[in-house]
């Protein structure tokens, strides 16, 4: 049965990732799940780069940024739980925790002790990404895994 990485934060609840995932499942009802989510400063939340800094962006994905690391990492527990119970919901095996707010960090400790048969990234549209400015996705290609990368 094929295992899968799942790393997102706040596109957790996309729309693309669940078909993402829905289509695995179709293909494999066996499919198990672990979930990273890479802590997310609450200063990394829809940032774009301008000149002179980061600006915030108006939130595509939640109401509104959160003003403390304590309210992004709150929002972040939140959005994995409801995945988790979403896949559990329909039988599926499915775990995960927050991470490292480095996402690649995050991958590497997830995978210290666990094996996967792919990683699916979801990340945020390429203009408000700073997980693709990173070049996250090439990067994760260094764990030997085939990488599905979804913008959300």
């Amino acid at each position: 049965m094929p295992r899968y990485l799942v790393v997102a934060n706040q596109t957790l609840a996309s729309e693309e990732l669940w078909q993402e995932i829905r289509n695995r499942l179709e293909t494999d009802p066996g499919s198990t799940f672990y979930v990273v989510v890479p802590n997310t400063a609450a200063a990394h939340y829809h940032i774009v780069p301008a000149a002179g800094g980061f600006v915030p962006m108006p939130s595509l994905i939640a109401a509104s940024i959160p003003d403390t690391d304590e309210e992004a990492t709150a929002r972040a527990r939140q959005l994995l739980d409801d995945l988790l119970t979403r896949l559990r919901r329909r039988d599926v095996e499915a775990d995960g925790e927050l991470g490292d707010q480095d996402p690649l960090q995050a991958v590497q400790e997830a995978m210290a002790n666990r094996q996967f048969d792919e990683i699916l990234l979801s990340t945020l549209p390429h203009a408000r990404s700073r997980w693709l400015r990173q070049e996250l996705p090439a990067k994760l290609k260094k764990f030997g895994l085939p990488v599905t990368h979804v913008a959300g």
